[in-house]
């Protein structure tokens, strides 16, 4: 899932809302608002993410694993020992049939 607007920011929200803690919404919107791949895989390095929105690497680490045990997010490959991310696309089946592509270009 990706965040192309204000209105996927409020989905968002709504959708951790009363669910994860804050660090673990913050990390959710910050992984919906990175740069991703076309399958949704974020290729940032954590402390680059972390900086970003001003956690230190370990809290970071600490709340990707959290959301990994929820089932927010979802391994998608490695190289050596550095570990990728995505949101699990399966958590926004909600917006329809374009799951973590919300809204088409030019739309």
């Amino acid at each position: 899932m990706r965040i192309h607007d204000a209105e996927d920011v409020q989905y968002l929200l709504r959708k951790t809302g009363r669910v994860l803690s804050p660090n673990q919404r913050i990390v959710v919107m910050l992984y919906a608002s990175s740069e991703q791949r076309p399958d949704g895989t974020v290729m940032i390095k954590a402390s680059e993410l972390a900086a970003t929105v001003g956690m230190t690497p370990p809290v970071l680490s600490r709340t990707r694993k959290e959301l990994l045990e929820a089932g927010w997010l979802e391994i998608t490959g490695s190289v050596g020992s550095v570990k990728h991310y995505r949101l699990a696309p399966a958590l926004f089946e909600d917006r329809g049939p374009a799951g973590r592509h919300l809204r088409a270009v030019g739309s």
